[in-house]
């Protein structure tokens, strides 16, 4: 059975009624917007002075259909309410009235990324992949709260006048796990430029779902063209199913290779092949882009060891071959090193030896320094236990001068004797010599900077961007003075200067 196409957004609403001036506590203001799904409104929050936008859709009681749409309208308000992230429009209430249910949410500046692409040439690839990980960003968060989006396309991205994406309509987006029932006859919810083939063919989703929509809005913003085009929603659809668009050196021949891996990876037809998660896609466009991990959710253990496989040139046997070889190479010189060095440590030291002295002699202890143990009355090979060093030199001394050089003379038994015992006083005075090296001083303990930033901030510590506050709660930071600087969006950004003691916390606070 060929599914029904449940959401037709090029379809629009016909002309409505007059503006109100009021829903609910909201000031309203103009129409800045109309589409299927409703009307968007410019109004005021009077309780709390700001701009905001609400979103609403006619009520009729008379349709039979009235009541699942307005059910759904307020799960979307539901679920992107709990979504508190900078690339995630923020809601900030919803309700309903006798005519109308709406959500108020936070007013944006620009144009949808549709309506950008239409009117600006395609991205660089580097620009592109900083744009598209933060909309990885933005919907691996809804993932690991349990949402599939299931809508992704540039008409549900809107980009701020700096070129900061926000992900919108989380009307269809889906809680994992819970599919339709296989009583339900199939519903191609989506539009079908962007689904996965898995959507296509009406088959169970997953987080990789997303994923391939996100690559093929990224094929799109590099190249300037859609990567499943047609005629029809079928022709359409066949090509996500079955076909491969073209590389993106048909448009662009001067995108990297790397770049094009990274977009058919999304693009796998099998979901097996693609990446398995937006946070990989997102930390492969960032690394690309040069630039850090977007700024959003902190990297959770989980996403630490999401670690994607390797290519194709670096799998294989090859790689772990060529490693042992490597490894086992190292491990001969090393043990070729150690017992050539050993030998020699072994071995006696060579000894200027003075004719009609003793070999012990030839070494000279340093004025203040505890004499070698040969000079101590230590016992030689060939000396009578009674012996000491200076009756010995007496003796030798004394058999020179009688003619009897030749006891003591080098290469005689006496000197060849006490030659061991002098080469082991000389490398131990040698060693003693050497002093060993103090271990330098341990760093100072850090600090801890603890956030604690209303409704959300953009934190920046001597210029480096440490992610988003909240879900971001507490730095360590090295003890010292820094300078803190707090962002959000268009509000006027609050600097402080803080000085953070080693081992302490210290608590900054704002509110924009």
């Amino acid at each position: 059975m060929q599914p029904a196409l449940a959401s037709d957004r090029r379809k629009k609403l016909a002309p409505g009624p007059a503006v109100p001036s009021h829903i609910g506590r909201f000031v309203v203001g103009e129409e800045i917007g109309r589409g299927s799904n409703g009307v968007v409104y410019a109004a005021t929050d009077p309780v709390l002075g700001r701009d905001i936008a609400i979103k609403a859709i006619p009520l009729d009681p008379l349709n039979p259909a009235q009541k699942g749409a307005e059910a759904g309208f307020l799960q979307e308000a539901k679920m992107a309410a709990g979504l508190n992230h900078p690339s995630i429009v923020t809601v900030f209430d919803a309700g309903r009235t006798d005519s109308i249910a709406y959500i108020a949410m936070e007013r944006l500046h620009g144009s949808d990324l549709h309506h950008w692409l239409a009117a600006n040439r395609p991205m660089s690839p580097d620009s592109a992949a900083a744009l598209i990980a933060r909309v990885c960003d933005a919907v691996h968060f809804a993932h690991r709260r349990g949402l599939i989006h299931r809508d992704i396309k540039p008409s549900n991205i809107f980009m701020s006048r700096d070129l900061k994406p926000k992900v919108l309509d989380f009307g269809i987006a889906l809680a994992q796990g819970k599919q339709s029932s296989a009583d339900e006859p199939p519903k191609l919810i989506g539009t079908p430029n962007y689904m996965s083939p898995e959507q296509a063919l009406g088959r169970p989703l997953d987080a990789r779902s997303d994923v391939f929509s996100i690559g093929a809005i990224l094929y799109e913003v590099i190249t300037g063209h859609r990567a499943f085009d047609g005629a029809n929603v079928d022709e359409i659809l066949t090509k996500v199913v079955k076909v491969e668009p073209p590389p993106l050196s048909h448009w662009r021949p001067d995108v990297a290779p790397i770049v094009n891996e990274i977009v058919f990876r999304a693009l796998a037809k099998n979901p097996a092949n693609r990446y398995q998660t937006a946070a990989q896609l997102r930390n492969d466009l960032a690394a690309f882009a040069g630039r850090p991990v977007p700024p959003g959710t902190s990297p959770s253990a989980e996403d630490l060891h999401e670690t994607p496989p390797l290519p194709a040139h670096l799998s294989g046997p090859g790689p772990l071959i060529a490693t042992g070889c490597a490894v086992l190479g190292l491990t001969l010189t090393f043990a070729f090193w150690y017992f050539s060095h050993r030998g020699e440590d072994d071995a006696p030291a060579p000894l200027a030896v003075v004719a009609g002295a003793p070999a012990a002699a030839a070494v000279a202890p340093s004025p203040g320094s505890n004499p070698p143990p040969a000079a101590q009355g230590s016992t030689a090979p060939g000396a009578t236990a009674q012996g000491s060093a200076g009756q010995g030199d007496a003796n030798g001394l004394r058999g020179t001068r009688d003619g009897n050089a030749g006891a003591d003379a080098p290469g005689s038994k006496a000197a060849a004797d006490r030659a061991p015992a002098s080469a082991s006083a000389t490398r131990h005075a040698a060693r003693k010599a050497v002093k060993p090296v103090a271990p330098p001083p341990p760093p100072p303990e850090p600090g801890t900077l603890s956030l604690a930033i209303a409704p959300w901030g953009q934190v920046f510590v001597d210029g480096n961007d440490m992610g988003v506050s909240p879900p971001l709660n507490r730095l360590d930071v090295p003890a010292g003075p820094h300078e803190v600087e707090v962002r959000n969006g268009a509000a006027p950004v609050f600097h402080t200067q803080v000085t953070v003691e080693p081992g302490k916390t210290l608590i900054l606070q704002h509110r924009f």
